[in-house]
């Protein structure tokens, strides 16, 4: 009798140990996730609004539709080469928070113990779409090994130069809908997590409100992404990217670290 006492308050107490564990890695994800959104959207919107290097306008001259191109292209690469150090660290960091975004989900599951199927279908759509956010991320860093490199000219060679900048702009259209159907399994994912915070969790109601916003503000900027609808795209980026997900992925590393002590 003792010997099963002794076993019962041993498998408590490292039950407890592992609650703490995964709610310190929750409190570490969130804060990660919320301030790495939050990096992420506001290098983005500072490129997207032109405030970092004015971009290149195509114009047409005497020389020529092709040698016009050429011109263009080189131009847009230069651009480029100026604000990389934007692009890349928007995606690296963006790709991390991803990732801790997922990490959040499976601390979450854990918090609320729960064998229904809303908390299982968040820790699913977490990764799912996580890993597809992170591979638009990294397919559209591509475009780094041409940008990283100067003095690419239209000038002795336009057809080389026209095709590596479709190049590119193959590469960005690879990006469209794996980010944009990311977002919607993501967004799914979220009013996973709302449902779950306000049925039966102890986290705060409140949290699990924000949860249903944040989703159907993702979901609305997943179909501006796909529509190609760019004033919508750029305030539901900002509302989403700064203010909604920072604010969702902050709050919940704080209550998950509470558990932590």
């Amino acid at each position: 009798m003792d010997t099963m006492v002794d076993i019962r308050a041993d498998g408590s107490a490292n039950a407890a140990d592992a609650d703490r564990a995964w709610a310190r890695t929750g409190r570490i994800a969130g804060y990660l996730a919320g301030i790495g959104f939050l990096v992420m959207t506001a290098l983005f919107l500072l490129d997207e609004f032109d405030l970092l290097d004015a971009p290149p306008t195509f114009v047409r001259t005497g020389a020529g539709a092709l040698q016009d191109e050429a011109t263009f292209w080189a131009a847009v690469f230069a651009h480029q080469h100026r604000v990389l150090w934007d692009v890349v660290v928007r995606d690296v960091v963006g790709s991390a928070a991803f990732v801790a975004l997922i990490v959040v989900g499976i601390a979450v599951r854990r918090r609320v113990a729960s064998d229904r199927p809303t908390p299982q279908l968040m820790v699913t759509l977490f990764m799912v779409g996580g890993v597809l956010a992170v591979v638009a991320n990294l397919l559209y860093l591509a475009n780094v090994e041409f940008w990283r490199l100067q003095g690419w000219s239209g000038d002795q060679a336009p057809e080389s130069m026209v095709a590596v900048g479709r190049a590119t702009t193959a590469i960005n259209n690879l990006t469209t809908w794996p980010e944009a159907f990311g977002m919607l399994v993501l967004a799914a994912g979220i009013v996973c997590l709302g449902r779950t915070v306000r049925r039966g969790s102890d986290l705060p109601q409140g949290l699990g409100t924000l949860a249903y916003v944040t989703g159907a503000a993702l979901a609305a900027l997943a179909m501006t992404q796909m529509a190609a609808a760019d004033t919508p795209r750029q305030i539901l980026s900002g509302a989403v990217g700064v203010v909604l997900a920072p604010w969702l992925s902050l709050w919940l590393g704080r209550r998950l670290g509470q558990v932590a002590g």
